[in-house]
């Protein structure tokens, strides 16, 4: 489908079930334009006609066969024996006037590079290789949420390409602190091995503020990010080898689950102007479904919606490098297109919101849908576990009541117990781009507390994300307190609030390295991220020391994959210290809740009990004690 460049010369291939006829629209770079009349998948003749470019054509030519995705019915197609990238074009489309109205100007849906979003289509072929993708398994994905404009624009990141795919593969630094790295090598210091990028497709703004979400051409890079947008490609995968080659994995966010199209311009359509009634649920009255909230929902289980949707995953992780996609709103996606999905992509970290935003005909894919399919959704009862619910801003959880141990403790064990068959299929945050950042939800949760005991809650809300069994997920900037000034939708708000101010690094320094200690904590310890549920259900045990207000556990390496025999971890969301007992043997603290480090333990215990500050948590480990030969028998 699209417009593909072969050896014979370049084909256009449209599903356009009901129309009567489709011409292809073709303008040059000089600006002259000719027309071809495309057939519905049966022999016939390319029409020449008056506008038609004769050094193009020259005379007729003929096309044989059936279409080349297998179906006759409703597939227009056409191969012109010319290398034509470069070329923008469009495609005409006529029909019965019921359904159809006057002839209709439409961009091709399968596009990969559009002018600009109410622009045309252009034929591409980039040739800019792609390098190695890293891999590994899914469990040990730690990912960081970032916006392309968000992450760089900002003046203290200190990089040359602000706001841009380049501006991400900088090496940043904050302007009168070198020793503060920004951007791209913020990403390394941190430890993150996994970056969800907000959609990337090309939205309805064009150069203005957007956070993507008003997806239009689903398959072009967004122009609005690139620094010169004609090579929006290249640069586009110049960021993902760079991520690429330092081992971080991109996940591309996708807004399959609706379009704007409707609001683009008033002559130029793609999925309803080629197939009126057929890509999106419309009630019996012939109105449009909005389980999305923003005007209508994508017919995913319709047989040529399936397909746009899985040749569209096709063309960002084949010829963009992706390595997995996040979905908007995946709730709305039927469940039979996400098992397809998973299945053609087992190894790439799929995962997506179970929930829609208003009603909709759907059976909708949910929390437990996804058990054993292959894809993961995000745990929204462990985050409202944890930080209270999204939708109550000024009501605390655990961090800052120590309300819910219970449900936190089932987060803490991957929700295998819950909706999850595997730990992995479980992405436990605390904060994303939508609704407020963790500190401006403590902020407005916890007005009377001082800001050194907001800092105390933001700790332990991350000391649990990051030892949880599944998969940690945190918003770019979370990591230094990033503030949004106390707005829940930032979405039209622009760099003044949006904006990643990389002075709070430097600000909140000692919250960074927080995080990092415990990112690598993750990464250098096997039993912080294990692999099934039956790993965890032989190697994870509730502490009976348990006591209102905290959470407490055990890990035990039982498969000598660590060089921790076991952890003892403590989160305690009570504004008292509690005591607890340790296990005989030596214990070495890693964490105490203010500082993380395994270079030279915090404190050692022997035998004794321990009191785990207020609204703190401790990472205990033991570890294995080298044995000595034994002496020769003689």
């Amino acid at each position: 489908m699209g417009a593909q460049i072969t050896s014979e010369g370049t084909r256009f291939c449209v599903y356009a079930p009901h129309a009567t006829a489709v011409h292809l629209n073709l303008f040059s770079s000089t600006g002259s334009t000719q027309s071809f009349s495309l057939r519905e998948g049966r022999i016939g003749n390319l029409q020449e006609q008056d506008s038609m470019s004769k050094a193009l054509l020259g005379r007729r030519y003929r096309f044989a066969g059936h279409s080349p995705i297998g179906m006759r019915d409703g597939t227009w197609w056409v191969e012109v024996p010319c290398n034509l990238e470069g070329y923008e074009y469009t495609y005409t489309v006529e029909g019965p006037a019921q359904e159809f109205g006057p002839p209709r100007e439409v961009v091709d849906p399968y596009a990969q590079l559009v002018t600009s979003a109410r622009g045309r289509g252009v034929v591409v072929h980039d040739t800019t290789p792609l390098g190695p993708r890293p891999t590994w398994p899914k469990h040990e994905a730690i990912i960081y949420e970032l916006h392309l404009r968000d992450f760089t624009i900002d003046p203290s990141a200190g990089v040359q390409h602000p706001g841009t795919y380049l501006g991400l593969t900088e090496s940043g630094r904050l302007p009168g602190h070198p020793e503060v790295k920004t951007g791209f090598d913020h990403l390394l210091e941190l430890g993150v091995n996994t970056v969800q990028i907000m959609p990337p497709s090309q939205f309805l703004g064009d150069e203005e503020y957007g956070w993507g979400y008003d997806s239009l051409h689903f398959n072009s890079p967004e122009r609005a990010y690139a620094v010169n947008p004609a090579q929006r490609i290249t640069e586009w995968k110049q960021m993902v080898n760079a991520l690429h080659a330092h081992g971080i994995r991109v996940i591309v966010d996708m807004v399959w689950n609706h379009t704007m199209e409707s609001r683009a311009h008033n002559q130029i359509f793609s999925f309803e102007g080629l197939a009126p009634g057929y890509y999106y649920r419309r009630r019996p009255d012939g109105s449009f479904y909005n389980g999305s909230g923003v005007g209508n929902e994508f017919r995913s289980e319709a047989p040529m919606a399936r397909r746009f949707i899985l040749d569209s995953a096709r063309h960002w992780m084949e010829d963009l490098g992706a390595d997995g996609f996040r979905l908007d709103l995946m709730g709305l996606i039927d469940r039979e297109t996400m098992r397809q999905l998973a299945a053609a992509y087992p190894d790439a970290l799929i995962y997506g919101e179970p929930w829609a935003s208003g009603e909709t005909p759907l059976d909708i894919t949910r929390k437990g849908d996804q058990r054993g399919c292959g894809y993961s959704v995000f745990n929204d009862d462990f985050r409202d576990a944890l930080k209270g619910h999204v939708f109550t801003p000024t009501a605390g959880g655990f961090v800052q009541t120590g309300r819910n141990s219970d449900a936190v403790l089932t987060g803490i064990a991957g929700s295998i117990d819950s909706f999850a068959a595997e730990p992995w299929e479980s992405i436990n945050y605390v904060e994303c781009h939508d609704n407020h950042t963790l500190w401006d939800r403590l902020t407005l949760s916890a007005p009377a507390a001082t800001e050194d005991a907001r800092e105390a809650m933001d700790r332990l809300a991350a000391v649990a994300l990051f030892t949880a069994q599944g998969i940690p997920f945190i918003q770019s900037g979370q990591e230094f307190r990033r503030t949004k000034g106390g707005e829940d939708n930032s979405y039209n708000l622009g760099d003044r609030v949006n904006a990643l101010r990389w002075n709070d690094k430097l600000t909140h320094n000692s919250l960074v390295q927080f995080y990092r200690g415990l990112i690598a904590l993750r990464r250098n310890h096997p039993m912080l991220r294990l692999p099934d549920a039956a790993t965890v259900r032989e190697c994870l045990t509730t502490d009976e020391q348990s006591a209102p207000s905290t959470v407490a556990w055990t890990l035990t390496d039982r498969h000598s994959r660590d060089t921790w025999v076991q952890a003892r971890i403590v989160l305690n969301g009570s504004n008292q210290p509690r005591t607890f007992s340790l296990p005989s043997g030596t214990w070495e603290l890693v964490c105490d809740g203010e500082r993380v480090t395994e270079a030279a333990p915090l404190r050692t215990f022997t035998n004794c009990e321990v009191e785990v500050p207020a609204r703190s948590g401790w990472i205990l480990a033991r570890l294995h004690e080298v044995k000595e030969k034994s002496p020769a028998k003689m």
